[in-house]
């Protein structure tokens, strides 16, 4: 009765399941600004056995429909630049394309074999590369949290970004919105590039690695940083997505289902935000890491030995 056959995805699904899920990853765009993927990416493979190809694409087109109505959201409570955004859009779209071409290289290798184990090629790769960012990540994000807080400071400190924003590169732009005065255009553009790599790649609209890249190379309001990392995320998935497509690894009655949750999700995410003050918004963005990659440690283990 509450189970659905996905034909994209070759498996029967339990849908009540994909509409919580959609909740929890709405949840996180809108308080966190970002698109979810580096949880909606794995929860799929692990808890509905959904192949990575597939996963990836269905996570993109999820996060393109969830980061649309969450930007929006930011944009009436002016905590978007949307400045920023656009020029950051070039470095994000050619990322993207450059993420998804090292995705079907990496599924061409088939599978390899660990200690007489076999897995997946791709498993493998995608598995360790979402342990290393977001350990990363989620480390270096709460230690400075706490540092700011035992500082009584709200922000955390802008020497690094000083340093980016000292780029000799012309040409410059100004962005009234994050009250940045002057920064070379190929700063943004560079980062975002980064980020668009690791969309069409993992599958994940690279919030989570956009948002502190906004916080401490550029040094944007924990805030600003949040609603401006929605509009890339945007435009990142948005391409990603069409791409996957392309490919045939986008499942969209899947997508649907996510898609009924995740509208509640979202409308709670972006009510938090404005209720939770930003040293702690740091804490629960490093919390949520931690989940992550416990829960990809267990299905790389789980892989391994099975």
């Amino acid at each position: 009765m509450f189970s659905i056959f996905l034909p994209v995805s070759q498996a029967d699904i339990w849908w009540p399941g994909l509409v919580l899920l959609g909740f929890l990853i709405g949840i996180v765009t809108g308080l966190f600004g970002l698109g979810g993927g580096f949880l909606l990416t794995p929860a799929l493979r692990i808890f509905f056995n959904i192949s990575y190809p597939v996963a990836i694409g269905s996570s993109l087109l999820q996060i393109l429909a969830t980061s649309l109505f969450s930007a929006y959201k930011h944009w009436r409570q002016k905590n978007l630049d949307v400045k920023l955004g656009a020029v950051a859009a070039a470095g994000s779209l050619i990322g993207a394309e450059c993420g998804v071409r090292m995705l079907r290289a990496i599924g061409n290798q088939g599978t390899v074999s660990i200690s007489g184990h076999a897995i997946l090629f791709t498993d493998l790769v995608i598995n360790i590369c979402f342990l290393v960012l977001l350990t990363a990540v989620g480390v270096s994000m709460y230690r400075e949290a706490c540092n700011s807080q035992q500082c009584g400071i709200e922000e955390p400190p802008t020497q690094l970004a000083e340093v980016v924003k000292s780029c000799p590169l012309p040409p410059f732009i100004c962005f009234e919105q994050s009250n940045i005065d002057r920064l070379s255009v190929w700063v943004p553009i560079a980062l975002s590039f980064v980020v668009g790599c690791l969309t069409g790649l993992l599958g994940i609209g690279g919030g989570f690695i956009n948002l502190p890249l906004l916080i401490y190379f550029l040094g944007l309001p924990t805030r600003i940083a949040i609603g401006t990392s929605t509009a890339q995320v945007l435009l990142a998935s948005a391409y990603g997505a069409l791409r996957h497509m392309q490919d045939g690894h986008v499942d969209v009655l899947l997508v649907v289902f996510m898609l009924v949750g995740s509208v509640g999700g979202v409308n709670v995410g972006v009510w938090l935000s404005k209720r939770i003050d930003p040293c702690n918004t740091r804490k629960y963005f490093s919390a949520l890491m931690a989940l992550a990659v416990i829960l990809i440690s267990f299905d790389l283990l789980r892989r391994l030995v099975s």
